[in-house]
């Protein structure tokens, strides 16, 4: 029992010293909880101060990461368009081939998003229409501009 009035006892000192502390003037007048105050203060605009910095950058880094992915984004786009396109092309030079009467003509075939344009000569009415024909059965073609011509004999 001696020993918890004791502790108490000192605990009470200890407190009281620790308080007295805070009432006693520094040599620019103000008390030690004054200056402490301050202290905190400080800190708290300070840590106010970088952590509107870092929201700032946190911002910009954020649009930069949107800017580039849209880059990439719209990169991407063009390349798969470039490379429908291309197979698009391919498919029907390799369909114009398959046919006997149309492998031995020049067509020319060229593909942009999906609209296709035949150029050159052709023997007859029936050869530009089966060729314009074959380039609208491929899968991703959304147009045909036939201008191929009839070869005149």
């Amino acid at each position: 029992m001696n020993t918890s009035k004791t502790i108490a006892a000192i605990s009470a000192v200890l407190l009281a010293v620790g308080l007295s502390a805070c009432d006693k003037y520094t040599s620019s007048g103000e008390t030690v909880g004054q200056k402490v105050d301050k202290a905190i203060d400080k800190t708290n605009e300070k840590v106010a101060n970088v952590g509107d910095k870092v929201g700032a950058t946190v911002d910009k880094a954020g649009s930069t990461v949107a800017n580039v992915a849209g880059s990439v984004s719209d990169k991407a786009a063009e390349t798969t368009t470039a490379i429908n396109d291309g197979t698009i092309t391919a498919s029907i030079n390799a369909d114009l081939v398959k046919d006997p009467d149309l492998s031995v003509l020049k067509i020319d075939v060229d593909t942009r998003e999906g609209v296709v344009s035949l150029n050159g000569l052709v023997k007859d009415e029936a050869s530009r229409l089966r060729a314009g024909t074959i380039a609208s059965g491929i899968k991703g073609v959304r147009q045909v501009n036939n201008h191929l011509v009839v070869k005149k004999v």
